[in-house]
This record gives structure tokens, sequence and C-alpha cells, in this order.
């Protein structure tokens, strides 16, 4: 056992040197140059590493680039996608058609709405894509009739509340108000039962 540890001491160590020469436990100062060595040792130990096919490079940990590479194709789609088509659409109006010139018209015509704009992508969305003068101020007249009825309606019921204050004058438990549709259609099949009388099917 003493040959192993001394074996394992290996060369000029100092555990080596004692267990090999007398075999006793050497002092403290001995055992903590002893300790020091081979921890030396320990750590001088060539470790297998594996290097991949860069040999030798290390992984780095960096931000993730997928947000932006989602938004550069995004910005690509969309500039695909519509602002070229409608740039060459724009480029070739203009080469080809050109604007609107002012011409005498007859006296009976009379011009349309989408005339009155002189570029031809505007006349081509005010025609298709938009609501005519006359069907905006009919809108426009709608709604505003729909907010008088409404004040109109507010005004009557403001009038009939100060009319039961001032005059003590309300509805009660003895009004109760029905529908009087079940009522006159009883009294029509009366009235037409009394006409025909009973020996006609209805």
């Amino acid at each position: 056992m003493l040959r192993a540890a001394g074996a394992f001491g290996r060369g000029p160590g100092v555990i080596g040197r004692l267990i090999n020469g007398c075999g006793t436990f050497p002092g403290k100062n001995a055992l903590n140059s002893a300790l020091l060595s081979f921890r030396g040792r320990l750590w001088s130990l060539n470790v297998p590493t594996r290097n991949s096919s860069g040999g030798g490079g290390t992984l780095r940990i960096k931000q993730t680039a997928f947000h932006n590479e989602k938004l550069y194709d995004e910005m690509h789609f969309f500039v695909m996608l519509a602002i070229v088509p409608l740039g060459l659409l724009s480029f070739f109006t203009n080469i080809f058609i050109g604007q609107a010139e002012l011409v005498e018209t007859p006296e009976d015509y009379e011009p349309r709405y989408w005339e009155y704009y002189k570029h031809p992508i505007t006349r081509f969305i005010a025609r298709n894509l938009m609501f005519s003068p006359q069907q905006v101020y009919e809108n426009y007249l709608a709604i505003r009739k729909r907010h008088m009825d409404a004040r109109k309606l507010v005004i009557e019921d403001r009038w009939f509340q100060e009319s039961e204050l001032a005059k003590q004058d309300y509805r009660g438990w003895q009004f109760i108000p029905v529908n009087p549709a079940g009522v006159l259609r009883a009294h029509k099949d009366e009235l037409l039962h009394e006409e025909m009388g009973h020996w006609f099917p209805r």
C-alpha cells in the first residue's frame, strides 16, 4: 500500500518522497506543501474537448433576429404588393393619358360631378369609390331630420311632464293603456257575423 501511495506521488512530490523514504507521516508544513503540489497537478490536467468543424470556435449568445427579419419580409411584401404597382399605374397614366383640359361644352350638356376633377385617377376614384355630392347632401339632410324629430319628442315629453306637475293630473291606477287591436278585430268579426248570418261559411 505504501508503494502504491509512493507511485501515486510520482517523482519529486513531498508525499511520494516521504512515504517511499521512511514510511512515516510528515509534519503540518510538509502536508500543506504536498496538498498545494497535488492541487497544481489537478489544475494542470489536460481535459479532452470537442471542437466542431470550425476548429476551436465558440458558440456566442446574441439577440435573436427573428423580429427584424419578419419586419423586413413584411415591408418587402407590402412594397412589392402595393407601392410598386400603384407607382407604375400612376406613371403610365400620367405619360399616356395625362390631365384633362378645359374645352368648350355645348349649351345643352350638363357635366357629371366627376368631370370637375382634373386628374384621371381622381376622376376614377370620385366616380366608382366615393358618393356623389347629391347623395352626401341627402344623407346629411336625413341625419338632420332624425335629430329634429328626436328633439321634438324631447320637447313634447318635457311639456307633458310640466303640464302634469302644473295641473296635478297624471295617469294613475284608474287608466290602464291597452292594445286596441284585439278589440277592434273582435268588433269587426261581430259586425261581419251580423251581416252574413250563421249559414255562410267564412
